[in-house]
């Protein structure tokens, strides 16, 4: 036989390596194309949401302007100057009205204005000059309503204006009633300047572009100059993108400006978005190459290590067939496994029935040893619990990833040392016997061991194991229970300080039992003599007795049945934080009309202006939300009685986490620095002989109020009346 020369290309020493570099390079290329692609997409909803928080600040910024703007524009046209002013124009008045004017002018920005009722202009008050001049922009036409405009164009500067409307009724913030007649209005006019665009810039960031302009797309301006109005949807929140006329792409979010018709455009470039991710692409790229060509010199080492044994396997094959080291045999394969298997064929025709059985057999056994090692290792790497074969030397021979995913070991750091080194001091011994009883051929164990981890902590693991009968292995399976154990002991120590809570508030219980106890019966029966017998010596001696004594004879009746009241709400106000609540829907307005017809009869015919606004529908104690109404009521009646007219407010306001309850009167009022007395027990701002009162009343209302999870609080002013609010949980619904 004649060996034949094959060519270079034929040779599995060439093809191997080139194909599985290739194999590697297209993997490659398609990890870094998806990997390029999420990257981008996380950077557009990154940009995204950085532009839709910079347009939602830019919003609440902008809007908490406008309404400080509109809320100075208010007062300014509740001011008593202004009104004054319009109620009788002239010299006197004016000059009052203009330096009220005069605080809502601003530097650079135009006049502000006072228009009567029939759409004459009456003041205009400039603001001092700053390092520019302002921008003169005429109100040629007399204002239609009030509010916040639109902003439009005059020239190359955007201005927007804010309108007040003055009435003739009283000068109060807020005014506490509807609007009376229409006597003028306040108007102010203010430009957009670029010194905006510059603080805005350092708050949000540079690169930014911001747009400000009407809902209706009609006035937009970059707050330098006008510009057209974003191609998306700007009356309403969200991101957006569009490519502009030259192909740039832009990547921005609107902002609704609450109270205005206004809204805000926040965009970027975005190739300045993305540009990460061409970063990322470019440095990938660069490793991706040198990645390549060290697999390739790799494959080539790897694939030279198989096709050589393989080249001498088939010298050697051909030898045997041929019956010589040189003897060559012809095949049609052109490779080394071509004629490796005519070598083969040859050999077969000797030993052909004892090989085609042996090479069954073999395969039969691969075929079994290797579905079982498959299904070893998915049951092993597929398992939550910590799965383990363990010697009875003390070394793990085997462990799943469950073990160094818990304890933070390595795999080969926990099978080199000895499984008990990680058991806690505390459990070896009681781990030494388990172990001792499984290497003696015990069944099926269960108990509970800490271990060790990397961090230096220890872990509650839960045991069941098995001795493998014949074998010196232990099969074991291990449940971290750590957090059920902390669980325990928390819920544990939980229990103890409820039940010693318990036992603290049954005590305190008993304790004002005790006192209520006391109070009903040691102190009632000594005033009830007191006024008895006070009331048998006005009757025995009254006549003989001169003015004097009978006057400290009434002081001392006045007296008892003052104590007696006192009793009476103080044993009210123990029981108030005992008694159980019986949560319900109550309406509100309704209850406030029963207990005003209950205090009707206190009244005296006084003349009372009752304002009722609508209440809505509350979750709460019907009987202790009634004694909080009582109380607050009977105040305002009580310490509104020095006024030739009462005027009684009661309203509701709130928010979507609780409703707000008001009751105001034109009483006495108060001082402010003393509110935080008015809710303590005993606590009085006026004496006894000014308004009757035991200083209770309030301290009720606050207790109940905080029992419904709410609260209360006062506002009032020396000889302007007062204002007592309370809160209840939840928003109410309206009655």
């Amino acid at each position: 036989m004649t060996r034949i020369k094959l060519p270079a290309w034929h040779s599995l020493r060439l093809r191997l390596p080139l194909i599985m570099s290739a194999f590697i390079a297209a993997v490659l290329t398609m990890f870094l194309w998806v990997s390029y692609r999420q990257v981008e997409n996380a950077l557009l909803e990154a940009g995204g949401a950085r532009a839709q928080g910079a347009a939602d600040q830019l919003a609440t910024l902008l809007m908490q302007s406008a309404q400080q703007r509109m809320t100075d524009l208010q007062r300014a046209a509740r001011s008593s100057a202004v009104l004054a002013y319009l109620q009788d124009p002239g010299d006197a008045t004016a000059a009052d009205a203009r330096q009220r004017l005069a605080s809502l002018t601003t530097p650079n920005q135009p006049a502000v204005e006072l228009w009567d009722d029939h759409g004459t202009r009456l003041l205009t008050v400039s603001g001092p000059a700053g390092r520019a001049a302002p921008a003169q922009i005429a109100i040629t036409r007399p204002p239609s309503r009030t509010g916040l405009s639109g902003f439009q164009v005059s020239g190359d500067a955007v201005f927007w204006d804010a309108v007040a409307e003055v009435d003739a009724s009283p000068a109060t913030e807020p005014p506490p009633a509807p609007a009376g007649k229409r006597l003028g209005y306040v108007v102010s006019r203010r430009l957009l300047s670029a010194s905006t665009s510059d603080v805005l810039g350092r708050l949000i960031g540079t690169g930014v572009v911001v747009q400000i302009g009407n809902r209706t797309g009609d006035v937009w301006t970059d707050l330098s100059k006008v510009v057209a109005a974003p191609p998306v949807d700007v009356k309403q929140n969200g991101v957006a993108e569009y490519r502009t006329a030259d192909g740039r792409r832009r990547l921005g979010a609107s902002a609704l400006i609450r109270g205005t018709p206004w809204a805000v455009w926040v965009e970027f470039p975005r190739s300045v978005v993305v540009a990460p991710a061409m970063t990322f692409l470019t440095r990938m790229l660069i490793v991706g190459v040198c990645f390549v060509v060290t697999a390739a010199l790799l494959a080539r080492t790897i694939s030279a290590r198989i096709t050589t044994p393989l080249h001498d396997l088939t010298h050697a094959a051909e030898a045997i067939a041929a019956g010589t080291p040189v003897a060559r045999v012809d095949t049609n394969r052109r490779d080394e496994i071509g004629r490796l298997g005519a070598a083969f064929d040859t050999m077969a025709e000797q030993v052909h029935g004892v090989q085609r059985e042996l090479e069954q057999r073999v395969e039969k056994r691969v075929a079994e040893l290797h579905e079982t090692r498959q299904e070893l290792d998915g049951f092993f790497g597929l398992s939550l619990d910590m799965l383990c074969i363990a010697g009875t030397d003390g070394y793990f021979k085997r462990l799943n990833p469950a073990w160094p995913e818990t304890l933070g070991w390595t795999d080969d750091e926990l099978r080199r040392t000895p499984y008990l080194d990680f058991v806690h001091p505390d459990d070896r011994e009681a781990t030494t016997r388990i172990a001792a009883q499984l290497a003696n051929g015990s069944t099926v164990v269960q108990f509970e061991n800490r271990w060790a981890c990397r961090d230096g902590s220890y872990r509650w693991l839960q045991w069941k194991a098995a001795p493998v009968p014949g074998r010196d292995f232990i099969y074991g399976s291990a449940r971290d229970i750590t957090e059920q154990k902390t669980a325990d002991s928390r819920i544990r120590g939980l229990n103890d300080q409820l039940e010693q809570r318990v036992s603290e508030l049954h005590a305190l219980s008993q304790e004002l039992e005790a006192f209520s106890y006391s109070v009903s019966h040691d102190l009632r029966a000594p005033l009830r003599h007191v006024t008895g017998f006070a009331a048998i010596l006005d009757k025995s001696a009254g006549p003989a007795l001169d003015e004097k004594n009978r006057r400290h004879l009434r002081t001392i009746s006045d007296a008892a049945t003052r104590m007696g009241r006192l009793i009476d709400d103080l044993l009210v106000f123990s029981r108030m934080g005992r008694t159980e609540l019986m949560l319900g829907r109550v309406d509100l307005a309704a209850l406030v009309a029963d207990v005003r017809r209950e205090l009707a009869a206190e009244t005296n015919g006084r003349p009372i202006a009752w304002n009722i606004h609508p209440l809505p529908v509350v979750r709460a104690d019907v009987a202790t939300l009634r004694l909080v109404l009582v109380n607050l009521m009977s105040n305002a009646l009580k310490y509104s009685a020095t006024r030739p007219k009462a005027e009684i407010e009661i309203g509701c306001n709130g928010t979507p986490e609780e409703t707000v309850v008001f009751v105001r009167d034109n009483g006495v009022g108060f001082d402010m620095q003393y509110a935080h007395k008015l809710f303590g027990v005993f606590q009085r701002l006026h004496s006894s002989d000014e308004f009757e009162g035991t200083g209770i009343g309030l301290a009720n209302v606050r207790r109940i109020v905080h029992r419904h999870g709410g609260r209360v609080w006062a506002e009032g002013a020396v000889g302007r009346g007062a204002t007592f609010s309370f809160s209840l949980p939840g928003t109410g619904e309206t009655s």
